[in-house]
């Protein structure tokens, strides 16, 4: 297999950027942005999902049931930065005080996490939005460019209007192509983001009912 010069791929590279126009720098900028932050919350979802999981798959009620609490709350530690496991922590610190405290506790790390989770998605949502905007706008410069060559030369040579029509269509091109495939990756994470936020609320609720139903801790 050819070896791939990097100095050709940096010269296309440049060569379509120049042809697009100074609008395709900024949509460009602002898609690579947007990726950037949508990689950062994909990583920060994986994060939480995996203390998560482990409450919900039943990892952690066989280990609760057949080893006891400590050992099943042992396990899930390893995933001290799951979502369920921050709201079990909850459970189990403020148990003492009775189920006001322990609800309240949960209550704000539950608002928390959420705040958290939702954090750069709006940016990245606009993002997707302002590309085809950007691309419209590099069309509609693209075609002043080329009737502002039409108007000084008229039609005897297209080549001197080709250069605008170009920028034109790779403008558009471009903001569809930064936006689509952003939107998408965007509101896969934002339904995978309110799942397992139902899923480790109702498993966190499970499990402050096992502790106050079991009756194993005295409210003070």
């Amino acid at each position: 297999m050819p070896a791939v010069d990097q100095n050709s791929v940096l010269e296309a590279a440049m060569s379509i950027l120049f042809r697009g126009g100074w609008v395709l720098a900024p949509i460009f900028v602002l898609g690579w942005f947007g990726w950037f932050l949508m990689l950062e919350r994909y990583a920060y979802y994986f994060m939480l999902r995996g203390g998560s999981v482990n409450g919900v798959d039943g990892g952690f009620w066989k280990n609760l049931e057949k080893k006891g609490e400590d050992f099943a709350f042992e396990k899930l530690s390893h995933h001290r930065f799951g979502y369920f496991y921050a709201l079990a922590r909850d459970v189990r610190n403020y148990r003492d005080k009775g189920p006001i405290a322990v609800r309240n506790a949960m209550e704000e790390t539950r608002h928390r996490i959420s705040l958290n989770l939702s954090r750069s998605l709006k940016t990245i949502s606009t993002c997707a939005a302002l590309s085809p905007m950007l691309g419209l706008l590099g069309t509609v410069s693209g075609m002043v460019h080329t009737f502002e060559n039409i108007k000084l030369f008229g039609f005897g040579n297209p080549v001197l209007f080709a250069d605008g029509i170009s920028e034109a269509l790779l403008t558009t091109q471009a903001g569809l192509l930064m936006s689509f495939p952003l939107m998408l990756a965007y509101n896969f994470l934002a339904g995978r983001v309110e799942k397992i936020e139902e899923l480790a609320w109702s498993e966190a609720l499970k499990y402050e009912s096992y502790v106050f139903k079991e009756g194993k801790f005295e409210v003070k």
